[in-house]
């Protein structure tokens, strides 16, 4: 049975939508329309952003609403503009995404256009990075190491005073090293945002991006995420630090995720499952005597996965976690295993890494010292 040729239709901000900018190469804060015909690449802009995404996009074709609509003799609308175009092309059936907005995707229907929603991945191919793709990530996690730069020397310059962090005879909190990260980030042109700085047992959460002054002798863990203001693409880095002595709970805790992270950096490379790697992680945990367990608090333990895929988005697939998911050459990865226990603290190791045929590339780099 032959399958009907669909022309595929994306509609939104290429500034919040990974798919969108991965099709048409850049950046527009707008809600816009982008589209095939006949496989060109084609956009529908507004004239304030035309004359910039003829410049700079990855598009084969661009079409003017203003001119589109003037053409012919219609209100200045981009979905009419859309319509005219599609069918002087003689296109009937279309793909959308499964975000596609749900009026539009009515508008359509109603214009006769067959539309199919088409379910994720929409581009699979974003799983295979380019050489340049991972030269951006790298950027991205530069950036990420000035934040841990500029924090940790703040932390080597502060003073302990009353169990407390003080730093230019002001108490340290983790609002203040936050945005000195984030300000280090925006230097290297990477926006930083919700940057986990979470101290002591606020960082037993392992999303809390944490509050309040920093005590001395407690674990603090640092997740950095920046996004390239200039391409989209995310790098992804945490480090564990503490300013003080450590107990030796937290050294061994600290000790053992390090080790688990090196166990799961070795086991990577193209064709092996992300989920066999999760469960090394899991029972490597397990033997060292780390359970993992709900309470009233919350969890404890490692209870989340150990790793994901990172491009457009900071969350993408594949992912290294409980769901079977087998690694291919180009695919980018964090490797990023934890521990949290209340009373002792939490640590988190991430490092983001390229996936070859044999083995790990790394696209991060920072040392792993972490007593301060």
């Amino acid at each position: 049975m032959n399958r009907k040729k669909r022309e595929l239709l994306l509609r939104g901000s290429s500034e919040t939508d990974a798919n969108l900018l991965y099709f048409a190469g850049i950046q527009i804060p707008d809600p816009f329309f982008a589209f095939t015909l006949g496989g060109r690449k084609c956009a529908l802009l507004s004239p304030l952003e035309a004359g910039r995404a003829a410049r700079g996009a990855n598009l084969d074709e661009i079409f003017d609403v203003s001119e589109t609509c003037a053409r012919a003799k219609v209100p200045y609308s981009d979905f009419s503009a859309l319509c005219k175009i599609l069918k002087s092309k003689r296109v009937s059936a279309l793909a959308v995404a499964e975000n596609f907005p749900a009026k539009f995707y009515a508008d359509l229907c109603r214009e006769g256009f067959d539309v199919e929603i088409r379910a994720a991945p929409l581009f699979p191919e974003r799983e295979i990075k380019t050489e340049r793709e991972l030269r951006e990530i790298s950027r991205a996690n530069s950036a990420a190491a000035a934040g841990f730069a500029i924090a940790e020397e703040i932390l080597r310059l502060s003073k302990i005073a009353r169990g407390k962090l003080v730093f230019e005879s002001r108490p340290l909190t983790c609002e203040f090293l936050r945005a000195e990260i984030e300000k280090a980030a925006l230097s290297l042109g990477a926006d930083s945002m919700h940057t986990i700085v979470a101290a002591g047992d606020g960082a037993c959460d392992p999303h809390n991006e944490g509050s309040g002054a920093i005590r001395a002798n407690s674990l603090i863990v640092m997740d950095i995420f920046p996004r390239l203001k200039s391409s989209g693409y995310y790098g992804d880095m945490t480090r564990t630090f503490l300013r003080g002595e450590p107990s030796k709970e937290q050294a061994r805790l600290v000790e053992t995720v390090l080790d688990a992270q090196a166990i799961a950096l070795s086991k990577i490379s193209a064709g092996v499952d992300g989920a066999d790697i999760h469960g090394h992680v899991k029972n490597f945990f397990i033997e060292n005597g780390y359970e993992t367990k709900s309470s009233k608090d919350g969890w404890s333990g490692f209870f989340h996965s150990t790793g994901h895929g990172v491009g457009l988005d900071i969350h993408e697939s594949p992912s290294l976690g409980a769901k079977s998911c087998v690694l291919k050459a180009g695919n980018v990865v964090t490797v990023e295993p934890g521990l949290y226990y209340r009373g002792v603290g939490g640590c988190r190791i991430e490092d983001t890494v390229a996936v070859t045929k044999t083995g790990a590339r790394m696209l991060s780099n920072y040392h792993y010292e972490w007593v301060i």
